[in-house]
């Protein structure tokens, strides 16, 4: 067997097959299942995001139709119309024009490691609450198929340490479209280290990277089984749905602010405002159940107009 060497990583001819195998896979961008791309059929228009069945592409259309355009119509879009659709469909922002620095790229290095550390928690909360588990849409299989990406650059006269970078873009990343995301840096030794990642069920696969730097997390859900099995019937998880809405935004906020903590501030908010909307719907729900057995028991009330 022969090998590859990249900076200490060894590539074996078989993870280039693994990888390979994986590469030639795909997911419907509607209920996510993970497929061989010749059983996936294009969207006919855009040609770019695949689907399992008509069923899931009349389902997605309301959410697709807003960023679906014709190859030709994406190659007359500008500039500004190009960035303003990536930015709205997978929340990278246009990398901006960077002043000239006089710190080394080591330095530089040194620096995002340092801010890395910092904010390491917030973007690994982000990860799970982005991944929503436990909605009933959010097919069993997602935490091993699909890993969170977070691009980081750096940013324009930074105001404090905690702001030297900013967020670029983060996306939820299919394994087949890791592949093509890794491949495309060159970068054989990163793919090989993203490889041997254990692929888990209970566990969420985060990347955070800039530049050629790149950092592999795991974050893991212990109580995935629990939270799969009330979401349900359980309103009060509905507050996952509420730090899991627009988290690309609230996530970009989080970074801006310069402050690592401000996680916890935006969960308390957002939990707190879900669970009491849960908790008077419930209410509510309660009075509609207890007038319906009065009426059952005693018929309509009277009125004074009858």
């Amino acid at each position: 067997m022969t090998t590859t060497k990249h900076e200490d990583i060894i590539v074996t001819e078989d993870s280039i097959r693994e990888v390979k195998s994986i590469s030639k896979k795909a997911f419907c961008k509607q209920c996510q299942v993970t497929k061989h791309i010749s059983e996936l059929k294009r969207c006919g228009r855009c040609q770019l995001v695949k689907y399992c069945s008509p069923a899931c592409q009349r389902s997605h259309w309301k959410v697709h139709k807003a960023h679906c355009k014709t190859p030709e119509e994406a190659r007359q879009e500008t500039e500004d119309e190009s960035w303003k659709h990536i930015s709205d469909e997978f929340g990278h922002k246009r990398p901006s024009v960077l002043q000239p620095v006089s710190e080394k790229l080591e330095e530089q290095a040194e620096r995002f490691r340092i801010w890395e550390e910092k904010w390491e928690k917030t973007i690994m909360t982000w990860a799970f609450w982005a991944m929503n588990i436990p909605s009933p849409s959010t097919r069993d299989d997602k935490l091993s198929k699909f890993t969170f990406v977070f691009e980081a650059q750096r940013r324009n006269n930074p105001p404090t340490p905690d702001q030297y970078f900013e967020m670029h873009g983060a996306e939820i990343m299919h394994t087949s479209q890791m592949v093509f995301f890794l491949d495309h840096m060159k970068r054989p030794d990163i793919i090989e280290r993203w490889r041997r990642m254990p692929r888990r069920n209970d566990a969420v696969q985060i990347m955070i990277m800039w530049k050629g730097h790149v950092l592999f997390l795991q974050y893991p859900v212990h109580n995935f089984a629990a939270l799969r099995s009330k979401a349900p019937d359980d309103p009060v998880l509905g507050g996952y749905d509420a730090l899991a809405k627009d988290w690309v935004v609230e996530l970009r906020k989080a970074i801006d602010s310069g402050d690592p903590e401000y996680y916890r501030g935006f969960y308390n908010r957002t939990w707190g405002a879900a669970a009491v909307e849960a908790s008077m719907m419930g209410g509510l729900a309660g009075m509609r159940r207890a007038m319906d057995e009065i009426m059952a028991r005693e018929g309509p009330f009277a009125s004074e107009f009858d």
